[in-house]
């Protein structure tokens, strides 16, 4: 993603949130940004259900490919592999 949409998008998320913050503010409201987002820029409307089933299934995906990095062929969005503590 370019610096310009990325910061297009911060720009449509802000104005969403400082225009109805109970609507956006909420627990729970990532699948109605999706939502949203289709719909005013690509005229999709889908259900609810189906943004929050397609949010599920990519965090379910990120953490198969943590638990089986054999799998995790990514190259830019790859983990950090984390420090181990040291006591």
């Amino acid at each position: 993603m370019d610096k310009y949409l990325k910061n297009q998008l911060y720009r449509w998320t802000y104005d969403k949130l400082k225009n109805n913050p109970d609507k956006f503010g909420v627990d729970g409201c990532n699948a109605l940004y999706m939502k949203t987002y289709l719909f005013e820029f690509y005229g999709i409307d889908l259900p609810i259900s189906a943004m929050k089933a397609i949010s599920t299934v990519s965090r379910i995906k990120s953490n198969v490919l943590l638990k089986n990095p054999q799998f995790d062929k990514r190259v830019k969005d790859r983990p950090k592999k984390k420090k181990e503590k040291t006591i």
